[in-house]
This record gives C-alpha cells, sequence and structure tokens, in this order.
C-alpha cells in the first residue's frame, strides 16, 4: 500500500470550568498571554473554556459571565471572535469594534489591546500569521490588517461560511485535520479567506505585476517535484520554486502542457495515489474509504466519492472491496 510520509497530527481537547475568578483568570492568561484583568459580578460567577487544537489552528468556546475590562499585550498571530452571547469590545490606539450577538472581528495585531465584555459567550478562531502571509502571494510582503470587521456583508457572510466549515472538520470526532495534507489546505483556505473578508493592505497595492513567463522546463520540473511529493502538504509557491520560475508564470503555462492549474495536478496525482491504496488495501486491515481518501488530502468523503467515480467510473468503496 502506497503511504504518505507525513505523519497524522494530533487533534488536541482541552476543557475546563470553574466558579472562581482567580482561578479563571489564571487559565485566560496561560492560554491567551499575560494581561491585565479587572471586573464585577463575580456572584454566581461561571466561567467555561474548551479548546480544539490541530497544527496552529485552534478554536475556543468561552463563557465568562463577568462584567470585564482587560489590558491585553497583543498577539502576533490571528485570533477572531464570534459573539454568541452578551457583549465585547476590542480596542487599539487606532481601531475600535463593539460586537453584539451575531458579530464577528478581528482582533488588531502586534499592538496592545483593550478588551472589555458582559456576560461573554463567544468561539475564538486562532489562524498562524503566516497563513495570511502565504494567501497574499510573493509580492503582497508583510500583510497588515487595517480594520477589525469584515469589508462588506456578503464578506461576513463568506467568512462565517468559511470558519462554519473549518470548524465542523476541526472538531468533528476523526477529525480530518490529523491530515497533515489537509492542514495545509485549510491553513490556505482561512488565510485566503481573510485576506478577502478583513480590510488589509493587499487590497491598496497599486502594482500588480503580469505573471511572466514559464518555459516546457519549468513545467518539466514542476511535474517532477508534484509527483515526488504528492504525499506531502505541497502549495503553490513551493511547485514555483522548485520550477524556478514564479507561481503565476506557472499557473499561465501549466493548463498550456496538461490542461489544468498545478494544484489541479496534484489534486489528479493525489486521487491516483489514493486509487492504488484502494486497489491495494484488504479491507480486512480495517481500512475505509473515508481514511484513506483523508490520507490523501480529501476530507469529505462524499465529494471524493463524487469524483472518484467520474474519474473511475465506479463508487471507491467498491475498489476497496473487490
Amino acid at each position: 500500500m502506497t503511504d504518505g510520509t507525513e505523519q497524522p497530527l494530533e487533534v488536541e481537547h482541552f476543557e475546563f470550568g470553574t466558579s472562581d475568578p482567580e482561578t479563571a483568570e489564571s487559565v485566560t492568561k496561560s492560554v491567551y498571554g499575560d494581561c491585565r484583568q479587572s471586573g464585577s459580578g463575580a456572584e454566581d460567577f461561571t466561567f467555561s473554556f474548551r479548546r480544539t487544537s490541530a497544527g496552529g489552528i485552534s478554536l475556543d468556546h468561552v463563557v465568562h459571565t463577568m462584567d470585564m475590562s482587560v489590558d491585553y499585550a497583543g498577539t502576533d498571530g490571528l485570533m477572531f471572535i464570534f459573539v454568541t452571547g452578551g457583549t465585547f469590545g476590542v480596542a487599539s490606539s487606532d481601531q475600535e469594534a463593539r460586537l453584539r450577538i451575531g458579530d464577528t472581528a478581528l482582533y488588531p495585531t502586534g499592538v496592545p489591546v483593550r478588551l472589555g465584555w458582559d456576560r461573554l459567550r463567544a468561539e475564538i478562531l486562532s489562524v498562524p500569521m503566516e497563513a495570511v502571509e502565504r494567501a497574499a502571494g510573493p509580492g503582497g510582503g508583510a500583510v497588515r490588517f487595517l480594520g477589525t470587521t469584515p469589508v462588506s456583508p456578503a464578506m461576513d457572510r463568506y467568512w462565517r461560511s468559511t470558519v462554519g466549515f473549518v470548524s465542523h472538520q476541526l472538531e468533528t470526532p476523526h477529525s480530518p485535520l490529523s491530515s497533515p495534507l489537509v492542514r495545509a489546505q485549510t491553513l490556505d483556505l482561512l488565510g485566503s479567506a481573510a485576506v478577502r473578508a478583513f480590510p488589509n493592505t493587499t487590497m491598496t497595492a497599486d502594482y500588480q505585476p503580469g505573471p511572466g513567463h514559464a518555459s516546457a522546463a519549468a513545467v518539466r520540473k514542476a511535474v517532477e517535484f508534484i509527483d515526488a511529493n504528492a504525499d506531502r502538504p505541497v502549495r503553490l509557491s513551493d511547485i514555483a520554486a522548485a520550477a524556478a520560475t514564479s507561481p503565476a508564470a506557472l499557473e499561465a503555462a501549466f493548463p498550456l502542457h496538461h490542461g489544468t492549474s498545478p494544484l489541479g495536478y496534484l489534486r489528479r496525482v493525489r486521487l491516483e495515489r489514493a486509487h492504488r491504496d484502494l486497489e491495494s488495501t484488504d479491507p480486512a486491515s480495517g481500512a475505509s474509504v473515508p481514511r484513506i481518501a483523508t490520507r490523501w488530502g480529501f476530507p469529505q468523503s462524499g465529494a471524493f466519492a463524487a469524483h472518484y467515480h467520474d474519474v473511475y467510473g465506479r463508487p471507491p468503496g467498491n475498489t476497496l472491496h473487490t
């Protein structure tokens, strides 16, 4: 059986609850970093915290029933909050947002912030800044966010939909994010969605260079790299670097030779590898179609089955049990 060399990631779970404000403060500091907290309403206080994380992506469910003011040193990563109960405010020297139930915001990055909330229920998604920098592309430079809320109601809905999908994938039993390939795809999805949804410096760039030219030899190098590394997390920038060309040039030239984009070809190769595994695996070993599909970067078993049927003319389960 063909097997990727990347080892599965551990999806970690942590859950905690207390009625003691000092214990809650200690936990929040250990999770989010140093801060100065003050508040009122400790009577009948409830604090609960539940985190699910995988390789740099984490989703927290937080309940904190006091009226709080918090001075926070800030974060270099990306933290997005979704208010599901109570009120929440976040402010830096030049940005401010006040949120109610149903609102979402991005914490200002790299600067001190003041947070305030009252009887808060919220979800907090944390994503590495590198995901956004990759989404901005090689010409994007360091990305700086210029606001805390989505640029439009349509982008707000798009962001919510994206995060809802990722949250389900992360928190589902036997999460597909344990696959390094799926995790890399998910980081790219979140980075791209954040760059589209929240105001940032990529939206104000004055100059966008043309794609340039990638030779047939560069395309061949790209194909060789994909074939040799399909079992690893691979991004367009990795393929272009191996081919000694730019991502834009490679994307422009690749369809002329292979009828699809570089990432489309990568998906094709991974489907073929999954097909080989289905053919060679003994179903008595406990292997399943979803497990094999996830290993090769296809986290949605229904979509994988449809795609597989389109290419091979039969359901993947038939191949596994033949």
